[in-house]
This record gives structure tokens, C-alpha cells and sequence, in this order.
């Protein structure tokens, strides 16, 4: 079915889809046909979102929400012209693929500007002790959250996905290798007893977080070539 792209400048009219303070438009993909418009589907949307940069290159970036590429890279394309009109020199965007570079990236001609993470994985039941009494389940109200494991430095936030947990880790000082080993050890062991039936684990670490990839590798984890990564379209 063919989609038009719809631009939304008005916080209520966009909804859910509208990222905040900073966003400035977002170009929602919707079926065409009455039916479909007047049910307000939407296949697939970008959130442009200007940063108030002084560098006109880091000024705009894209929040993606699309699952299909046909779809994304209209969307893309107004979100860029947009930037264009108001100044920015570059539209970036942050993406989840297999394979570099995807569909998106090569029709529009952007180049990547680095890895932002890779997932490490797993297979469950993992079988570890519970040793660090630091580690403890904490409250979440994020959506699609199962629960939320860590300590005061760092911390798990667990999805399950069919037969999979994906263990999104978060922390804002640095840390040890047997610290993160432990808060690792603790989110598998939740797994194991809460959650059986789980095929594996998958965790996401920065290309250069060596004490988290340390952590991994002592418990059986492997990098994977899933990952995200940032891509940057030169808008000159």
C-alpha cells in the first residue's frame, strides 16, 4: 500500500510521536485512503529535533520510529529539508541494523559517523550465583520494561522479547570490571529464576567500554553483529 507523508508541526495534533521541548516538526507516514486517514494510522515517523547547537553540523537530529526502510527514507527526506530551511548543516540520526550501511543510508547518501553500541549475547539459562548484596531490583515505570536491576553507580533495564531478554545498561560514573561482572551476574541469575523459558540474554556496550566488554566475555557473552549506529547526511 502507498503512504504520503504527513509534516506536523502542532504538539497536540502529533501525540505521542512529538520527542519533547526540542522537537520542531515530525513527518509521520500514513496510508493512503480514507479509511486509513481517518483511523490516524501510522506506518512510520521521524521526530526532527533541534538541539539549539551553535555549530550548525550538530544542530538537527532525527528520532527514528520506522520499521521498514521504503518508509523511512521519505521520511528522512523532509526531516532534512526542514533542517535545511532553518540553518543546519547536517541531519543525524541514530539506527539499529545488521548490516552496514542499511537501505536509508545508502539512497540518501549519508556516511556513518561511528558506532554508538554493539549487543552482546548469550545463551540462557546462564546458571551464575547471586554474590554482590549491593545488587537489587529497583522501581521502573518505563514502558516495556519487565524490571530494573542495579546498584547507586549502575543499573539494567530488562525487555523480554519473546525468548529473549535484552539488558540495556546504563551508568553514569565509571566502574570496574568485577563490579559490572557482578551487576551482570545478578540481571542472569534474575532471569534464570524469574523469567524460565528465556533462550538468551543480549546486552548493549559502547565500542570502547572495555571494562563492560571484560564483564561480558568472563560470562559467556559474545559480540554480535547487531548494533547501533549514527549516521550523518551532509545537507549542502
Amino acid at each position: 500500500m502507498a503512504n504520503f507523508v504527513e509534516c506536523i508541526t502542532d504538539p497536540d495534533a502529533a501525540g505521542p510521536l512529538w520527542c519533547g521541548d526540542r522537537t520542531v516538526a515530525v513527518f509521520a507516514a500514513r496510508p493512503e485512503g480514507s479509511a486509513a486517514e481517518a483511523a490516524g494510522r501510522v506506518e512510520g515517523s521521524v521526530a526532527l529535533l533541534d538541539l539549539g547547537a551553535d555549530d550548525p553540523a550538530l544542530r538537527f537530529v532525527a528520532v527514528l520510529d520506522c520499521p521498514e526502510d521504503e518508509i523511512l527514507v521519505p521520511l528522512l527526506r523532509g526531516a532534512a529539508d526542514e533542517a535545511r530551511k532553518a540553518g543546519g548543516a547536517t541531519l543525524r540520526w541514530i539506527t539499529e541494523e545488521d548490516v552496514s550501511p542499511g537501505k536509508a543510508a545508502v539512497e540518501l547518501g549519508a556516511l556513518e559517523s561511528g558506532e554508538v553500541y554493539r549487543w552482546w549475547r548469550r545463551d540462557l539459562p546462564a546458571g551464575v550465583p547471586v554474590r554482590d548484596a549491593a545488587v537489587r531490583q529497583l522501581p521502573s515505570e518505563e514502558e516495556g520494561v519487565a524490571f530494573r536491576i542495579g546498584t547507586d553507580d549502575a543499573c539494567y533495564d530488562v525487555e523480554l522479547d519473546d525468548d529473549r531478554a535484552r539488558l540495556v545498561h546504563d551508568r553514569e560514573d565509571e566502574s570496574t570490571a568485577d563490579a559490572l561482572t557482578a551487576l551482570t551476574s545478578a540481571a542472569l541469575h534474575a532471569l534464570d529464576t524469574d523469567h524460565p523459558g528465556l533462550r538468551a540474554a543480549e546486552v548493549n556496550a559502547a565500542p570502547d567500554d572495555d571494562e563492560l566488554h571484560a564483564a561480558l566475555r568472563r560470562l559467556g557473552f559474545a559480540a554480535t553483529n547487531s548494533r547501533a549506529v549514527e549516521y550523518t547526511l551532509s545537507l549542502a
